[in-house]
């Protein structure tokens, strides 16, 4: 990867900053090839004068450049966790996160998981089950799947285990959080159906 086209931006934390660094970053004139949480990979290499332009533009939007190494490793495992997560084909239950980002930074998984707590002030395991947690949400409200298969694509060990995670961080069972958005669902629908 041509680091002159990437940049790793500090402060992204939704689809809103996505549009609009992308939006800005048009304006400025630099064409974006990807852009994703945390990271834009531009068409072409960053003159000097265009990092000076996009820091201005990234400040005045309350975010910043990712200058500094061990960030960069931050942003790399949260963005190794997120596409994990948000790829449309089936789960690999299989892969040890240990393994996959130990692989794709070329660095010790303890070294990882202590950087990663000292930074963001929680341990690389509760990013990871938060992710996980977030995606079981997901299938629980948009797909018709049993908790045994929740449990199995998102890779936890039995329904027990997804259950008692998803209790601790949401104080719902999966099955009683899934008929209340289920219900909240159907008024809304009802809603856009009755008017005029």
């Amino acid at each position: 990867m041509d680091m002159a086209k990437e940049l790793l931006i500090r402060g992204m934390v939704c689809d809103r900053c996505i549009s609009v660094i992308k939006q800005g970053l048009e304006d400025i004139g630099l064409p974006i090839n990807r852009i994703s949480l945390g990271r834009v990979l531009f068409n072409q290499s960053l003159s000097e004068q265009d990092k000076t332009s996009v820091s201005a533009f990234l400040s005045d939007s309350g975010f910043e450049i990712v200058t500094d190494r061990q960030q960069k490793i931050i942003n790399h495992v949260k963005k190794s966790v997120d596409d994990f997560f948000n790829q449309n084909s089936q789960y690999d239950t299989r892969v040890k996160f240990s393994g996959l980002l130990a692989e794709t930074l070329h660095m010790n998984y303890d070294t990882i998981s202590q950087i990663f707590s000292e930074t963001e002030g929680l341990s690389l395991q509760q990013y990871i089950i938060a992710k996980r947690l977030e995606k079981v949400k997901e299938l629980l409200v948009y797909t018709d799947f049993t908790l045994t298969e929740i449990a199995y694509v998102t890779g936890f060990s039995s329904i027990n285990h997804l259950s008692r995670q998803f209790k601790e961080q949401t104080g719902l069972t999966p099955s009683y959080f899934k008929s209340i958005r289920g219900e909240k669902r159907e008024a809304i629908k009802k809603l856009h159906h009755t008017k005029p």
